[in-house]
């Protein structure tokens, strides 16, 4: 103990004090810079948040993903600013976390092109959840967009997951964004079966369905063809999206109904055998 305080002297101790102060008060106004750092971090992630949120043309998941790079950002900027406090020399460090981002950007560069067409997808809308839609060759209800893929579930309940670059390079088909669809059903009637008749009962069937539209068309029945057996007509009526299906299949059970009761013929496909 003696030999100890006899080394601690008032004199050494004021200058090793005099040596560690600086360090000290460093870390502490590192630490500072820190705090506030990321609570600015946060704040400026939840008001990106807020107004992402208001914004209709903005996508929730849009939203998030921008808050959060906000305070990835931010919080970059923080650490490099307690880093130069200590006395870290940043110009290397800089550079050196943009070599490791760039070496990441490379080999992620097919996931950061999902994200980009990703960003795009929910800045554009050119669908939403619950639309029927046609995307890189596959249809089926949006069921969910997140930042790297699209998900459909098919009508017949088939979840198909498509990356977003590929989605947003390739045609796209939304089957509800305009508010109504239109229905082609094509009937064959016989020859010798009166036109005009025909064409009444179509109208009138397909005026009758609850789901068809009037506007902005009336049911509508011309002849389009005439086929080899048959005189084909084709009838035009408009629905709401939700409703395709189901006036599709009715209004081909329902005509083919009142065509029996009316006597117009659907003639079945037949051939001509010649004797050799």
């Amino acid at each position: 103990m003696e030999k100890i305080t006899e080394y601690l002297t008032p004199t050494k101790l004021q200058g090793l004090w005099t040596g560690i102060q600086p360090t000290i008060l460093n870390l502490i106004f590192a630490l500072v810079i820190i705090y506030i750092g990321m609570k600015l971090a946060k704040w400026a992630a939840n008001l990106v948040k807020k107004h992402a949120t208001k914004t209709p043309t903005i996508d929730e998941t849009l939203g998030n993903f921008l808050s959060s790079i906000v305070k990835y950002v931010i919080t970059a900027f923080v650490f490099i600013a307690a880093i130069s406090k200590l006395g870290v020399e940043t110009a290397q460090f800089v550079a050196m976390l943009g070599a490791a981002t760039l070496a990441i950007g490379l080999a992620l560069q097919g996931t950061l092109g999902n994200v980009a067409a990703g960003v795009m997808l929910m800045l554009f809308r050119p669908y939403k959840i619950g639309d029927y839609v046609d995307v890189a060759g596959q249809e089926g209800i949006v069921d969910d967009i997140s930042i790297f893929t699209t998900e459909l579930a098919s009508l017949d309940n088939v979840k198909i997951i498509i990356a977003n670059g590929e989605a947003w390079g390739a045609t796209i088909k939304n089957y509800t964004s305009m508010g109504m669809r239109r229905v082609d059903v094509n009937y064959g009637i016989h020859y010798d079966d009166d036109i005009d008749k025909a064409i009444k009962i179509i109208t009138t069937t397909a005026a009758k369905h609850p789901d068809v539209l009037s506007t902005p068309d009336a049911p509508w029945a011309k002849v389009v063809s005439l086929g080899e057996s048959s005189v084909d007509i084709q009838s035009r009526v408009w629905c709401k999206p939700e409703h395709y299906w189901d006036v599709m299949f009715d209004l081909n059970k329902s005509i083919k109904e009142a065509f029996d009761k009316n006597g117009i013929t659907i003639p079945y496909p037949h051939c001509v055998e010649l004797d050799g």
